[in-house]
């Protein structure tokens, strides 16, 4: 192998001249040796795939606004997120996980994300650059109660309220969006509560019976979505890649047309 003759040569020369003590020769030779030798030695030659938390969208609102989860199973940490005002607001640093029941939202500037377990709401009025946590009452006229993933039927959020339909406790919904003060409450509770002033008036009027139907130009999703077993796969580029690019100019200076085997590079 004519790489090979090169190094032994260049090994013999410095060899000759460091005991002649031609210390100029001494070096070139050597310069050579290393060369060769740089020309010859295997390296690490493959970029490595790595994988991290997959990150997905889960629902869609229209084009520009999102929910954003990134994490394992199809739980970890969520954002909202609306690229074209370049909103990116955090709802749940991790174990946030995605709705399982039909999911309708109008694209608006009142968002209303309920937690899997229905224990609150994330619930912004400015478009998504803030968010405020709402707590579903639990006590009315019947005693104690609150929905979860098997009562709840459906969620729909239009025109700035937020419908939830319960088979046990019927249609929970938010006020009108105007004036002050918010809750979220089902017809029981409304009852219950029918003495305070807070809970009278214009925004709490017609109470639905069916809920509300999303119009035809809808353009968000009807259901969160997930994919459970996705991966998200990143390359670790390899680091000895100038070596490896430097060795290839280096033999084909020495006129060494084989090509040198890499080896794996191990973890």
């Amino acid at each position: 192998m004519l790489i090979i003759s090169y190094l032994l040569l260049s090994l013999a020369l410095f060899l000759f001249c460091f005991f002649k003590r031609w210390h100029l020769f001494c070096c070139l030779s050597y310069s050579v040796f290393l060369v060769c030798f740089l020309a010859i030695i295997p390296l690490p030659g493959e970029d490595k795939v790595k994988y991290t938390a997959p990150t997905q969208v889960v629902f869609r609102f229209d084009e520009h606004r999102f929910i954003q989860l990134t994490g394992y199973g199809c739980q970890g940490r969520m954002y909202y997120v609306d690229d074209q005002k370049q909103i990116y607001y955090e709802l749940a640093r991790h174990s946030a996980k995605v709705l399982t029941e039909p999911f309708a939202h109008m694209p608006e500037d009142y968002i209303f994300i309920p937690s899997t377990d229905y224990s609150d709401i994330d619930f912004s009025q400015d478009g998504g650059r803030s968010f405020t946590s709402i707590q579903l009452p639990t006590t009315d006229l019947t005693g104690h109660y609150r929905p979860d993933y098997n009562t709840v039927e459906n969620i729909v959020v239009m025109n700035n309220q937020f419908f939830l339909k319960d088979k046990n406790r019927g249609i929970y919904r938010s006020p009108k969006p105007i004036g002050s003060g918010f809750a979220i409450l089902s017809p029981a509770h409304e009852e219950y509560l029918a003495g305070l002033i807070q809970y009278a008036g214009y925004r709490w009027t017609d109470q639905p019976q069916t809920m509300p139907i999303m119009p035809a130009n809808y353009p968000g999703w009807q259901r969160w979505q997930c994919a459970p077993n996705l991966k998200q796969s990143i390359t670790v580029y390899n680091r000895y890649a100038p070596l490896i690019k430097l060795q290839t100019q280096l033999r084909h200076l020495l006129g060494v047309t084989d090509e040198v085997r890499h080896e794996k590079e191990t973890n």
